[in-house]
């Protein structure tokens, strides 16, 4: 990726689900506003955690621009031949496969309410395998997850495939796995939790990520998210209707809709009931104090406090959010069941998903029993097209990533490149205008960690 800011805000913008940067927003993308006790009540004793880190929300930056979707993924670092290549992907899998455990029990944890932590509900070491063995041999076209140069040893190779692994986990930790979010969370409270912040938080337009490969706008979609933040009052999950659908359920007021009211209490709880299970029913069907399992307070205030939901499907999904209809679009193309013609737009030969349709089910990505991993793999195509190709101002992400192997692991610079490049769309922000790195320090541990439980430490 080159310096030019064109760049940058394509490979950000492209794949990774990233907002619209605003100078009035802090570093992370937020207001200065704070979730604190303050705010949301926790009278059960959680703590509703700080707006700087907004229960699975990704913190990627980026100036207005639209994509140039025309763009292909290409080949990340020296290729490998078909049979080199399918012989590192054995190795790469059965040296996760060996530290599995230790993958699920020391990386795959999350943070809850009252700041303890527990497995992930979400997000498993062997559905990560099923993405990491689908990226690394069957790949993207010629695109793959980094194995190695022809010329390394099988040891080698497999450690710097292992180190790549463990930056993209580190980059995941702190963006989704800690907060068991797959779907993007409510979490503007800038606007009072409106309903439609489906449609895009802190004045986004998720509908507005326009590009040439982008999926069709779509109002008959009518869609509720499969996850949602778990502090005392969070709010329910997002969803998007059509607005004829709301108005005949009552629940639209002169084409508005509401707000999440956190601040009703749900005593005695039947939500906490253990025979209780989250309803299948739509979110706005769903009973108050009963919207999802373990809710405490809050319920839906269709009041016409917030706009409608017609169309706003495209919020933020998978372990490093695919956010907006350019991105799912580009997933349909390059992995699923595809929606352009094909002779304008050449598709790889070897589509993983030809049966998952992303544009009139984005939800698949969180919701599909059929395909677990594919929380996964949306993460890890933005991975390889965007962070694996990067080079810019004298990093080269590959040839850092062979650098900090070879030096012996110890090289804090590294990672510290690969979170800037994530989180800010520069290996060193704030160069790139688009503020500084938001939790420079946690990424790094959350690297250093993955390395250990890798049993390269």
């Amino acid at each position: 990726m080159s310096l030019d800011r064109r760049r940058v805000l394509l490979f950000l913008v492209l794949l990774c689900g990233c907002r619209v940067a605003d100078p009035s927003m802090g570093s992370d993308g937020s207001t200065s506003l704070v979730r604190d006790a303050s705010i949301a009540p926790s009278t059960d004793g959680a703590i509703p955690l700080g707006q700087d880190d907004r229960d699975g929300s990704v913190a990627h930056d980026a100036a207005t621009a639209v994509p140039d979707a025309s763009t292909t993924p290409v080949d990340a670092g020296p290729g490998l031949d078909p049979d080199d290549a399918a012989a590192a992907s054995r190795r790469l899998h059965a040296a996760l496969a060996a530290r599995s455990a230790n993958i699920d029990a020391d990386l795959l944890v999350s943070q809850q309410p009252d700041l303890t932590w527990r497995p992930s509900r979400i997000y498993h070491a062997v559905d990560l395998i099923a993405g990491v063995d689908s990226m690394s041999e069957d790949g993207v076209g010629s695109m793959r997850l980094y194995l190695g140069s022809p010329s390394d040893t099988d040891a080698a190779a497999t450690r710097y495939a292992l180190v790549n692994l463990a930056a993209f986990l580190a980059q995941s930790m702190k963006e989704t796995i800690r907060y068991d979010a797959c779907d993007e969370n409510n979490w503007d409270q800038t606007n009072g939790y409106q309903i439609s912040n489906s449609c895009g938080q802190l004045g986004q337009d998720y509908a507005n990520y326009d590009c040439e490969m982008a999926c069709p706008e779509d109002r008959t979609l009518a869609i509720t998210a499969m996850t949602h933040a778990s502090w005392y009052g969070a709010p329910g999950p997002m969803f998007c209707a059509p607005d004829a659908t709301l108005t005949a359920a009552g629940k639209m007021q002169n084409g508005r809709t509401g707000h999440w009211d956190y601040a009703s209490d749900c005593w005695p709880y039947p939500a906490t009931n253990p025979n209780f299970s989250e309803p299948m029913t739509p979110a706005w069907q769903r009973a108050d104090c009963e919207v999802y399992a373990g809710q405490k307070a809050g319920h839906y205030a269709w009041d016409g406090s917030g706009g409608s939901v017609e169309g706003c499907c495209w919020w933020g999904r998978g372990v490093i959010q695919t956010t907006g209809r350019c991105n799912f679009g580009m997933l349909n193309h390059y992995l699923g069941a595809g929606h352009l013609d094909a002779n304008a737009h050449p598709r790889p030969s070897n589509i993983l998903y030809p049966d998952v349709n992303f544009c009139r089910d984005p939800e698949s990505i969180c919701s599909s029993t059929a395909h677990p991993e594919l929380k996964w793999i949306a993460g890890l195509f933005y991975w390889m097209s965007s962070v694996q190709t990067y080079g810019a101002g004298g990093f080269e992400y590959v040839a850092r990533l062979r650098a900090f192997v070879d030096g012996g692991m110890t090289d804090d610079s590294f990672i510290d490149g690969v979170s800037g490049i994530v989180n800010r769309g520069c290996h060193n922000p704030p160069a790139c205008g688009t503020g500084p790195l938001d939790g420079g320090d946690e990424r790094r541990a959350n690297f250093y960690e993955a390395l250990s439980a890798f049993g390269l430490r």
